[in-house]
Parts: structure tokens; C-alpha cells; sequence
């Protein structure tokens, strides 16, 4: 008995303790002494040990209070259940309980709890209900019928006697321990403490083995703040759950619905990502957790081995939800409450920013910032109008010339905001993830700005708003960024080092110098001295030695080491000084010259080689020149020809610097006749002019074996194809005979001769032109002859330019009219007249022939 006034008042009857008395019986605990104090008679406590008791004594005693707490007000309830009930006092009802709980060797607390779980409403129960006990209600109705006045007692139907409706025992059981489950969720002091409650209370179903209790942020994450049955690391791992709609959690948020997955496949089925969560088992449960019509956070627990398949155990394990909200709403306490107001003449109320404390965060923000509420037109997102704006977004919008009052992002931003801000924050409101924006231009011609702007923007979504801050890059900011792109074109990082300070403040790129684009703060000084080879060590410390102590400026190329292996690094700095003339930082920077000296190695190189080639073609010019000389004919031997006067000249180009492989050629024959020859072999140089010397001396030797021109040319062009592959050339050969005046010619890719009469008349000579030689192996060169009167002169002369000018015409026929403008018997003359007529570069050789017969 009292033991169960002990719990009327608070206490707890089964963790109730002995008081201590000092005494020796048992279940007393030991006395404590105060400190200080010296221990009883015959103890032998240390005060550690004292110290430990009393904790432990009072440990026993705040549980016992919790515990009594958590209970009386099941206990309160049912006293005044049997008050109302019986019709006895409030000390009367408690000792029937204390009976009841002796008699059934059931703790008072259960029994309380069954009997409040008898009263709570049943839905589907008849209005009239039962006790639980059997002696219990027959007492009640003992005490109705001798204390209730007869004029109060309503007469029973004939027939029909009064009896109360049954229920079924696990319906009774169910009421009970939502009672139960319900007191001690309402006396929790914690989100842990709730989903404890919930995990380890007895109750008439399986326990849940897992059990996560969330709230709901602004951004529409979800923080995990109450657990039981999961691992402090998987905890930790999903601390903050993110709007996935691939997770029940989210789903049951969103659409505010309470969600049963029975059986892994439908778990798998409907929430693929399942398995991501730390929460497995054979029936799993997600439900909002709503106080009002606030959406305060959700709850999600799982059953390893399922719940029975009982709609009356699921309604009421969905009830336990209501007080959850409910405290966890007591909880958040109204610091939290104050940042959620209704709309007023909303059919839904919706949350929103409360005006409280919304003004003091954002005008404290150094940037403009701005609270954007969507603007929507049948349900299309088309504007954010702005809800609140610090003075400086105010300032921004009264620069563009929009009223800060009324203003609207794309008011704002009108090319800006729709192309790019609306579309990424219509998917920040889907998604919830923040966004980052950065390198944004605004335009003046579209987008109202004074001046071209370059922004950043940083948002994130705040309930159904967005909180969006942006900066606008000012010019210190875009020389900064040049600067830094400078610094990575050119390959040099700057540092500065203030000697009070231990290590150096280095530039993005002199990090990225020495750590290869890898994460680091800064370069400490022996990562510095340990990049420098150690053949330059001993100079560049005796180079930093001067600087910081005598406060001379620094300049030092130095072999890199260590992370720099293999480059070559330029060092610069220079002291700073105080007012007293002492060194107190040195700045300065750090160039890689790798590349640079690279390249300057290469070009040295190649300055070597090109001196060498130009010794090299200095030596084959003489010997070009040296061998043109010997293969033209002097003018005394041209002037020895029989019946016949000669003139010849071969101009190579000198500014060129190179002797082209042209050559003329004439000798006389056994038969009185004289052979002509004119060639030019496609290239220059030395192998041109070898080339040149080849085809000379074989058009002489088959010349002598009395071949015509045709034949001769045939002849040669097959030397030339298995010879000289490597070489083409165009070849003009002729055959004069005096005693006939007869000219037999044939042409190997040149131009036809022109032949000039006494009276100077000038014309083409017909006939046919072949191939080059080397072109083709199998090639037959035909004659042409023509007779020849005294005074007649025939012009031989490369043609390779004048074939391109006879097809367009002129050139060509300004040579075939040089008796019109020159003196033909002048052959410097005539060979300036063609060079004129022609209109050849000075870079292009020329050689030409006049034949005369007298």
C-alpha cells in the first residue's frame, strides 16, 4: 500500500530503492559521507569510493523519477476512471488499483494502462465498454445500483437485459498499450529518447529493429535527429537525407501519405534505392510526422520479421504517430515554431519565412540577397517576385531602374534571368539542391545593367521560396582573375614572405608549380629548399643570404628537385624595408623556364646546323659553278664553227645564291656539220649541274655516232629514266649542215626555235613537241627540218614560263617581234628583250642560243 501512494506521488514502485539508514539490514544501501567528513566506525571507505556511491545513488534516483513521470499520468487517468466508475474517492480508487495489482501479480502500471485502454474510443466498438476484469465490473455494478438514486437508474427494455458490449482481447490490448506508448512519448525529453521509447517498450506486436526520426529542412532535405537500432556510423552517413524521390522517406513527405511496404520485392520494387538506407525487413514504414497542418519532419521504422497481416495492429501502430508529431512539435520549442506563420484566406495553410527573424540574417550579408517567391500563371512558373531584399539588392535594382518594392527577377534581368536564373531555379524548387553560378554576364543593351557585369549566384531553396545571393565581380575582382590566367600562360607563381611569419603566402600557380595542380595551402620553406638541386644550393642560399640580410635583390636560375625534378626554375625577388632601413619581407617570383631553355637549346642547334648548311651550299655552288663554267662552250671555240656563227649565254640568279642546271652546247661534227644543244634539268644545285654535265657529254657521244636529233633524244631519255630517276629535264637538240643550209631539230619538252630573216621578220618554228626526259621510258622523239637562207637567224631559249605566256598569249609573240625593238645582231640585246618579253623573276634562270648564217 505504500508502495502505491509512493507512485500516486511520482515515485516508482518497481525501481523504488532503500533508503539509506546506516543499519546493517539488508537491501539498505551503505551511508554516505560528506565530504570531508572523517568514515564511520569500523569502514574503511576511501572518498573516491564514497564519492562513487553517492553517484551512483543518485543515478538510481533520477531514473526512479523518470521512470515515475513517465507513469503517473497512466496511473492519474485510471484513478479517475474508477472515481467516475465506482463512485468512490480518489484514494479509494488508488487502493483498488494497488488490490487489483497484488491479486493479478501484475505491476500497477499495466494494470493502469489497461484499465484507460478500456475507455479509449473504439471506432468500430459499440458506445458501451468493458473492464478488464471480471471482478472489477461486477463491483462497478454493485456500486451503480447502491449508490445511484432509483429516479437516476433507467429501467431496463422488457426482454432485454443491460450488458455491456465485448471486444476482442487483442483489440483491449492494443488500446492499452497505445495509452501506455502515448504517456511515455509525451514525458520524452529527446528525439533519441522517442525512437527508444518506441523500440523497447512492450507491446503486443514485434518490436521494430529499426527506427530513424527526421526533421524537415528549408531546402527540403530531411535531418536525421532521433534513432534506434542503427549504427552510430551509418547514422553519421545519413544525417541529412537529400529530396531523392527514389526514397520512401521523401515520397511519404511530399505527398504526405503514410506509406506500408510489405515483402522485400515490393520494398525493391517501388524504392529501388532501399538498399542504400539502413533499414531492412520484411514490412517497413514511412510516414510524415504532422502537428496541425504543419509537416514537421517523418519517421520511418522496419520489422525484420514482418507484422502479423492485421489491419487493427497497423491503424494502431499509424496512431502512435499523433503524439510523436506532437512532441517532437514540443521539442522544436517555439524558437523553431516562430519561422512558420499561416497565410491567411489560403484554403491550405503553406510555411514561410517568418518576417522575425528574416530581415536580421539577410541584412547582415555583405552582398545583395534577395527572398524570390514564385510568380505563377495557370500553374506555370513564369516570374520570382521579390519577397525581401537587403539595401544592397535594393541599391542593385534602383540602378536598374525597378522599383525595389515591386521588383521581379526577370525586371531585374530580363535576358539574364529568363536564359538562364528562372530555368535553374524552377529545378531548384523540383530537386532542392543548392545551385552555384558562376561567370554569369549581364549585358546593358538587355539586361538594364549601367555597365557589362559579370555575377556569381548562390541559392538554395528556402520552404516553397528561393534565397538567392549574388555578387557582382568588381574590377579589383577581374584583375585578380586576369592576373591568376597570367600568371599560368607565362608559367610563374609570386609569393610573398613576411620574415615574422614561419612560412611564405604563394599564389595559386607557385602551388600548382610545386604540387602539380593537387590540393595544398601553401609551399612551406623546406619543401623550397628541398626543390632546388643540390649542386645550386650553396649559391641560392648565399643568394638569399644577401637579400634578407644585406637587402639585395635576387636573381638566380637554379635546377629543380624533389616534386620540380627536371625543371628549371628563374628566381626573383626583393626586400621590403622599414622605416628603419631593416628587411622585413621579401616578394618576389618563381618563372618555369623549362620550356624556354628548351627551346633556346633547339635554336642553337639549329643555328649550327643551318651555319653548317650554308658552309655546305657556300662549297657546292663553287663546284657548281666551277662545273657549269667547264660544260659551256668558251666564244672562241663558239666562233670556230663552220659556216655558222654562234652566240650563247646561261644567267643563274644570284641573289638565289644557287646555279640552276641550265647549259648550252655546241661542237662541230666529222661531216662538217655542227650539233646544237640546249637543256635545263629540273633542279639546282650541285646534283642539277652533275646531271647537266651527264646529258651533255651522252648527247655528244651519240652525236658522233651520226644519230638524228629524234634519235639522240630517245636515246638519252632512256639513260635518263634508268639513271637519274630522280630527275627530269627538257632538251632541245639540233643539227646544222652548211653545205645544204638545212636546220633538223627535235624538242623534248621545250619550246619550238624561232626563226628571224635577214629583214628581221620572226616566226615560229612547227613542229612536234615531246615529253621531258624521264618522264616516260618507252618515249619516240620525231625530226623537223627546215631549210635556212643567208642571213637567217634561229633563237633557241628555255621556254618553261613562256609555254604559261603562250597560252595566254603575248609574251610569246613579243619574242617572235624582237627584230621590231633590238638590233638582232646584238645578242646582249636580244637576250634582254627576251627576258623583257617573257617577264621572267629575277629568281629564274635563262639560257639562250642565236645561230647565224652569214
Amino acid at each position: 500500500m505504500d508502495a502505491g501512494r509512493a507512485a500516486a506521488r511520482g515515485e516508482d514502485v518497481e525501481g523504488m530503492v532503500a533508503k539509506p539508514s546506516g543499519t546493517g539490514r539488508p537491501g539498505a544501501e551503505p551511508a554516505v559521507q560528506a565530504p570531508g567528513q572523517a568514515p564511520a566506525e569500523g569502514g574503511s571507505a576511501e572518498p573516491a569510493e564514497a564519492l562513487a556511491a553517492l553517484v551512483a545513488k543518485l543515478r538510481a534516483e533520477l531514473t526512479g523519477v523518470r521512470t515515475a513521470m513517465r507513469n503517473r499520468a497512466v496511473i492519474e487517468q485510471a484513478k479517475g476512471v474508477l472515481v467516475e466508475r465506482l463512485g468512490v474517492s480518489p484514494d479509494q480508487g488508488f487502493d483498488q488499483l494497488v488490490r487489483l495489482s497484488q491479486r493479478t501479480n501484475i505491476k500497477l502500471i499495466e494494470v493502469a494502462a489497461a484499465i484507460v485502454g478500456t475507455t479509449s474510443p473504439d471506432p468500430d466498438a459499440p458506445d458501451v465498454v468493458n473492464l478488464i476484469d471480471d471482478e472489477l465490473r461486477q463491483h462497478v455494478a454493485r456500486s451503480r445500483t447502491r449508490t445511484a438514486p432509483a429516479s437516476d437508474m433507467p429501467a431496463p427494455a422488457a426482454g432485454k437485459p443491460r450488458r455491456r458490449a465485448s471486444r476482442p482481447p487483442e483489440v483491449e490490448a492494443l488500446q492499452s498499450q497505445h495509452q501506455l506508448l502515448s504517456a511515455r512519448i509525451a514525458s520524452a525529453r529527446g528525439y533519441d529518447e522517442i525512437a527508444e521509447v518506441l523500440g523497447t517498450a512492450p507491446t503486443a506486436w514485434p518490436a521494430p529493429t529499426a527506427i530513424m526520426i527526421t526533421l524537415l529542412d528549408p531546402d527540403g532535405a530531411q535531418r536525421a535527429v532521433g534513432a534506434f537500432g542503427i549504427p552510430g556510423e551509418v547514422r553519421s552517413r545519413w544525417s541529412r537525407i537529400p529530396p531523392d524521390p527514389a526514397l520512401p522517406l521523401v515520397v511519404a513527405v511530399q505527398e504526405v501519405e503514410t506509406i506500408w511496404l510489405v515483402g522485400g520485392g515490393e520494398v525493391t520494387r517501388r524504392f529501388p534505392v532501399m538498399d542504400q538506407l539502413p533499414f531492412s525487413g520484411d514490412t517497413v514504414l514511412a510516414s510524415p510526422l504532422i502537428s496541425g497542418e504543419r509537416v514537421l519532419g517523418a519517421i520511418i521504422m522496419s520489422w525484420a520479421d514482418g507484422l502479423p497481416d492485421s489491419d487493427e495492429l497497423r491503424r494502431y501502430v499509424a496512431a502512435l504517430l499523433e503524439p510523436v508529431a506532437r512532441q517532437i512539435d514540443t521539442l522544436i520549442g517555439d524558437e523553431i515554431a516562430s519561422a512558420w506563420f499561416h497565410v491567411e484566406g489560403e484554403e491550405s495553410a503553406q510555411a514561410a519565412p517568418a518576417q522575425v527573424w528574416l530581415p536580421t540574417v539577410v541584412d547582415v550579408l555583405h552582398n545583395p540577397a534577395a527572398l524570390l517567391s514564385p510568380v505563377t500563371v495557370d500553374g506555370q512558373l513564369v516570374d520570382f517576385r521579390v519577397e525581401y531584399a537587403n539595401v544592397m539588392a535594393r541599391q542593385v535594382f534602383a540602378t536598374a531602374r525597378v522599383d525595389p518594392d515591386e521588383a521581379t527577377l526577370l525586371a531585374a534581368y530580363p535576358t539574364l534571368g529568363s536564359a538562364t536564373l528562372l530555368p535553374e531555379f524552377a529545378r531548384m524548387l523540383q530537386d532542392g539542391q543548392p545551385r552555384r553560378l558562376e561567370g554569369l554576364r549581364a549585358d546593358p543593351r538587355t539586361d538594364g545593367v549601367p555597365a557589362a557585369q559579370t555575377i556569381s549566384v548562390h541559392a538554395v531553396r528556402l520552404w516553397d521560396r528561393v534565397f538567392a545571393v549574388w555578387r557582382i565581380a568588381t574590377e579589383a575582382d577581374l584583375l585578380y582573375d586576369q592576373l591568376l590566367q597570367a600568371e599560368r600562360i607565362a608559367g610563374v607563381g609570386s609569393f610573398c614572405w613576411e620574415l615574422r611569419d614561419p612560412e611564405p603566402r604563394c599564389s595559386p600557380e607557385l602551388i600548382r608549380l610545386f604540387h602539380g595542380g593537387r590540393d595544398a595551402a601553401r609551399v612551406p620553406v623546406d619543401e623550397l629548399t628541398a626543390s632546388v638541386h643540390a649542386d645550386d644550393l650553396l649559391a641560392v642560399q648565399d643568394a638569399v643570404r644577401r637579400t634578407v640580410v644585406e637587402g639585395k635583390h635576387l636573381l638566380a636560375e637554379v635546377r629543380g628537385a624533389g616534386r620540380v625534378n627536371g625543371r628549371r626554375l628563374r628566381l626573383t625577388a626583393e626586400p621590403l624595408f622599414d622605416d628603419a632601413g631593416n628587411v622585413t619581407a621579401v616578394r618576389g617570383t618563381v618563372q618555369d623556364v623549362t620550356e624556354e631553355r628548351a627551346i633556346e637549346a633547339r635554336l642553337r642547334r639549329a643555328e649550327e646546323a643551318l651555319a653548317a648548311q650554308r658552309h655546305r651550299l657556300a662549297d657546292e655552288r663553287r663546284a657548281a659553278q666551277a662545273l657549269q663554267k667547264a660544260l659551256l662552250p668558251t666564244d672562241p671555240e663558239l666562233g670556230h664553227m663552220e659556216g655558222v656563227e654562234i652566240c650563247g649565254h646561261c644567267r643563274s640568279p644570284e641573289r638565289v645564291g644557287t646555279v640552276d642546271g641550265d647549259w648550252f652546247d655546241a661542237t662541230s661534227l666529222p661531216d662538217g656539220g655542227t650539233i646544237l644543244v640546249l637543256g635545263d634539268v629540273d633542279d639546282r644545285g650541285l646534283s642539277s649541274m652533275t646531271t647537266a654535265a651527264r646529258l651533255r657529254y651522252a648527247v655528244r657521244a651519240y652525236a658522233a655516232l651520226d644519230m638524228t636529233p629524234g634519235d639522240i633524244l630517245s636515246a638519252v631519255n632512256g639513260m635518263l629514266c634508268a639513271m637519274e630517276v630522280e630527275h627530269t629535264a627538257c632538251l632541245v637538240v639540233a643539227r646544222y649542215s652548211p653545205a645544204t643550209r638545212e636546220l633538223r631539230w627535235a624538242a623534248a619538252g621545250q619550246v619550238a626555235p624561232i626563226r628571224y630573216t635577214a629583214a628581221g621578220q620572226g616566226t615560229v618554228l612547227s613542229g612536234p613537241l615531246g615529253l621531258p626526259l624521264g618522264e616516260v621510258t618507252e618515249m619516240r622523239y620525231t625530226d623537223t627540218t627546215v631549210a635556212l637562207e643567208p642571213g637567217d637567224r634561229v633563237l633557241l631559249y628555255t621556254g618553261g614560263q613562256a609555254r604559261v605566256d603562250r597560252r595566254r598569249g603575248g609574251g610569246l609573240d613579243l619574242v617572235r617581234r624582237a627584230g621590231e625593238h633590238v638590233d638582232l645582231s646584238d645578242f646582249d640585246a636580244v637576250v634582254t628583250h627576251l627576258i623583257t618579253s617573257l617577264n621572267l623573276p629575277d629568281d629564274e634562270d635563262v639560257c639562250a642560243m642565236l645561230v647565224h648564217v652569214p
